[in-house]
């Protein structure tokens, strides 16, 4: 009888593992069904997105720029084509004037610091005088070596120092480094000038601006893929628009997704990226929610995240006050 107890024993130990492990595995099945209508996949986007100066901002600022000293040939290159070609648009307007123009106008003589530049603080005197706000002074620095190894002739640096007039306003300096296949890449336009020198120096100015005004940059981004659930096929169509950079067809694609499919969470999503590309940072944010509402996935949590961090370098690039709905998940 106790052989009879011990069989049974072990027969209901061994159901009940078996019940457990049957359990763990659906439970483990549903998980990623629960994932896959949410998610599925990753594909991935390259998503713009501005960002502040990286020096100083003087948008709406008059500037007068100082002779760039280094290598005559390359540095009177930068200099004409950095005043001739400054940003025009709308909240990057950059006023810039060669110093030199400035000289006739003045009674002062400014003093020589070497043959070849003038004294800042003469320079700057006469800049006070013009209500010029900033003066900006750059170098072309030689290339540094190592050992044997001779200078790259596809590298360009530029140190540029940006001096207050006003002793109240910030001051500072920063280089530029330009390496030419890079700078190529960056700008695909540049493939179309023919002289290696010229196309450094045209990446070089465009860096610079950089500097002075906001800019764009590029950032990728994760996109929602389901592969379980309806409306699948238009948010897959505006996934793959989104990787050709094509947003506004893409969001037609999400919308018509989410529309027809009220919990298509991945549309939702991605309909926040597309609204973030598009800087409606507002609607950006409340879709984000809304997804992560619908499915709390970590991928949709981090992009609320994103979308936030992008709004707020948004405002701070073009100097706008705090949005109406405030910030939700960042902090200064």
């Amino acid at each position: 009888m106790f052989a009879n107890f011990s069989r049974l024993t072990l027969s209901l130990a061994n159901r009940y593992r078996a019940t457990t492990m049957k359990m763990t595995l659906l439970r483990m099945m549903l998980l990623c069904a629960w994932i896959a209508v949410g998610v599925g996949c990753r594909t991935r986007a390259s998503i713009a997105i501005w960002t502040p100066p990286k020096l100083q901002s003087t948008v709406g600022k008059r500037v007068a720029v100082a002779q760039v000293v280094g290598p005559e040939n390359i540095a009177k290159k930068i200099q004409q084509q950095f005043i001739a070609s400054p940003p025009t648009d709308d909240g990057r307007e950059l006023d810039l004037v060669d110093s030199e123009t400035l000289q006739p106008k003045s009674p002062i003589r400014l003093v020589a610091a070497t043959d070849e530049e003038s004294s800042d603080v003469a320079l700057a005197s006469v800049a006070r005088r013009e209500g010029y706000d900033y003066l900006l002074r750059g170098e072309v620095l030689p290339e540094r070596t190592h050992g044997t190894r001779p200078a790259d002739p596809d590298k360009l640096t530029i140190s540029w120092r940006l001096t207050a007039i006003d002793e109240h306003s910030a001051s500072g300096g920063k280089p530029v480094v330009v390496e030419r296949r890079a700078a190529v890449k960056r700008y695909p336009d540049l493939a179309l000038i023919t002289d290696p020198e010229d196309q450094m120096v045209a990446a070089a100015v465009r860096e610079s601006y950089r500097l002075l005004a906001p800019s764009l940059d590029h950032e990728t981004v994760s996109l929602a893929a389901p592969v379980l659930t309806l409306g699948k096929s238009d948010v897959l169509r505006g996934n793959e628009a989104a990787r050709r950079g094509d947003w506004q067809q893409a969001a037609k694609f999400w919308t018509k997704a989410a529309e027809e499919h009220p919990m298509q969470a991945a549309a939702t999503h991605n309909l926040a990226l597309a609204a973030a590309a598009s800087q409606d940072f507002s609607r950006a944010k409340q879709l984000a929610r809304k997804a992560v509402r619908q499915f709390p996935l970590p991928m949709y949590q981090r992009t609320s995240v994103w979308i936030e961090r992008a709004q707020r370098q948004y405002h701070e690039a073009f100097n706008l006050p705090d949005p109406p709905e405030g910030w939700f998940v960042t902090r200064r």
